[in-house]
C-alpha cells in the first residue's frame, strides 16, 4: 500500500476508515511521526462533530472499529509500541465516544469495559509496588519514573467512566489504584 499518508487532513471519516481498512495495511512502513499523524487525523474526523457520531449505525461502528484497530495495529508493528502511545490513543479515543455518544453493546469500540480491562492490563506494577516507590521517586532511574508516570496517563481515560464501570468487578482496583497515584510524580 503506498501512499498511505498522504492527503490525512483531507480525508473525511469515510475516508480514513477505507484507507485504513485497505488490504495491506498491515505492511505499512512509516515513521512514528507518521503514524501519529494518522491516528490523530482519524480521531479527530471521529469527533468533529458531536452530533454526528451518535447518528452512526451498528455496521458503520464495526467498519470504524475495524479501520482504528488496524490503524493502531500497524503504527505498532511499524514503530513498536512507543512508550504505550498506541494503546493511549486508543483508550483516550474509546472514553471520549463513551462520554459523548455512550456505550452500545453490539460495538466493541463502545465498550467502556474495555478500556478498564485494557488500563488495568497494562499498568506496569502492582499498587503496592508503586506505593513503595512512590515516596522515594526522585531517587528512581529514568526508566522507573516512566513506569509511575505511566499509572496516571493509563488511569486518566478510566476516571471519566466511573459512571459507566461503578458496577463492574475490577473497579474497586481503579479506587486503590487512584489511592497509590495521588502520591507519584
Amino acid at each position: 500500500m503506498t501512499g498511505a499518508f498522504e492527503g490525512l487532513d483531507r480525508l473525511d471519516l469515510d475516508g480514513h476508515v477505507r484507507r485504513w481498512s485497505a488490504p495491506g495495511v498491515t505492511e505499512v512502513d512509516g515513521e512514528v511521526s507518521q503514524w501519529m499523524a494518522a491516528a490523530q487525523q482519524f480521531a479527530a474526523r471521529l469527533q468533529a462533530d458531536r452530533a454526528g457520531p451518535a447518528g452512526l449505525t451498528e455496521e458503520q461502528w464495526g467498519e470504524i472499529g475495524y479501520a482504528w484497530a488496524a490503524l493502531l495495529a500497524a503504527a505498532e508493528r511499524a514503530t513498536g509500541p512507543q512508550r504505550g502511545e498506541w494503546l493511549l490513543r486508543d483508550l483516550h479515543l474509546r472514553s471520549w465516544l463513551l462520554q459523548h455518544v455512550g456505550p452500545r453493546e453490539q460495538v466493541s469500540l463502545l465498550a467502556p469495559a474495555a478500556v478498564l480491562e485494557q488500563a488495568l492490563a497494562a499498568m506496569p506494577m502492582s499498587p503496592p509496588e508503586a506505593a513503595r516507590a512512590a515516596p522515594q521517586w526522585r531517587q528512581l532511574d529514568r526508566e522507573q519514573i516512566m513506569a509511575l508516570r505511566m499509572i496516571r496517563r493509563l488511569l486518566a481515560p478510566v476516571r471519566p467512566l466511573e459512571g459507566l464501570l461503578a458496577d463492574h468487578p475490577r473497579w474497586g482496583e481503579v479506587r486503590e489504584w487512584e489511592r497509590v497515584a495521588r502520591e507519584l510524580p
